[in-house]
């Protein structure tokens, strides 16, 4: 195998599936046999989040104030939770994760944060169990979860949603990683979780991606679109994201009196 090649350095079959880690140089990621990268990280460079997706979900953070706890829902290989161990230390994080496999992977192969030095933990549990029992109020929860390369539907129903928006703080937000079929399944998804949220919703469509980010918020925005351009610059060099480009695809993507803009 030539050192331009990927090498396979994990391989597992489940009844749910293949899992995978693959190395080549010093990039690292995840995948279900499926042509899908889940998760994937730069070796040396915890405070980097290689994939566009992951980079997009964080976006939202540019229309409200620093978040101080975050919980992901579904943990791929843990490259989030690393990013935010390394670039921001004091927030607390909450990772659930489902498989008990994909939480040993993140921990022995995607350096998910430790728990005796950080403030992240992961969680083995059903988020649908989580969220019912939780107690703890979030700033930013990430529902990054898919079956078949499908959301699937029990992600917006009513309940998991009104349970979801109950332990958001006040100006909280819940993202989603949609994946659907069709404009039709969109706009089934996004009409339920707009009806949550009371319309205060953001879209953010990604090139070269079928997924589309949902951005959906609390209460009022701490920052109107008009104050967040001036507020891009800093933001940038804070998280290390191009939010430039992602308030533009915004403006694109969601028409005027569409909710936030």
């Amino acid at each position: 195998m030539s050192q331009s090649e990927p090498k396979l350095i994990f391989n597992q079959h489940t009844t749910d599936g293949e899992v995978r880690v693959w190395q080549h140089n010093n990039r690292r990621w995840l995948d279900f046999n499926d042509s899908l990268i889940q998760s994937e990280i730069v070796l040396d460079r915890p405070d980097l989040l290689p994939l566009p997706l992951n980079q997009a979900m964080l976006a939202g953070t540019m229309f409200v104030e620093h978040p101080k706890r975050v919980l992901l829902a579904g943990t791929g290989g843990g490259a989030t939770a690393r990013y935010f161990a390394s670039r921001f230390p004091d927030v607390v994080g909450d990772a659930i994760e489902k498989s008990d496999l994909v939480a040993t992977i993140a921990r022995e192969f995607f350096y998910f944060p430790k728990q005796d030095q950080n403030n992240w933990q992961i969680i083995t549990a059903d988020i649908t169990t989580y969220i019912n029992q939780c107690q703890q109020r979030y700033d930013l929860i990430v529902i990054d979860i898919a079956v078949d390369q499908k959301t699937p539907e029990w992600i917006i129903e009513r309940q998991f949603l009104q349970q979801c928006r109950s332990i958001l703080s006040k100006n909280g937000q819940v993202v989603f990683n949609l994946l659907v079929d069709d404009a039709n399944a969109f706009l089934h998804y996004l009409s339920a979780i707009r009806d949550i949220f009371d319309r205060r919703t953001v879209c953010l469509s990604l090139p070269n991606y079928r997924n589309t980010v949902i951005m959906a918020f609390n209460q009022s925005l701490s920052f109107s679109p008009e104050e967040i351009t001036t507020r891009l610059p800093d933001l940038e060099v804070l998280w290390g994201l191009d939010f430039t480009a992602f308030y533009q695809q915004m403006l694109k993507d969601n028409p005027r009196e569409s909710g936030v803009f």
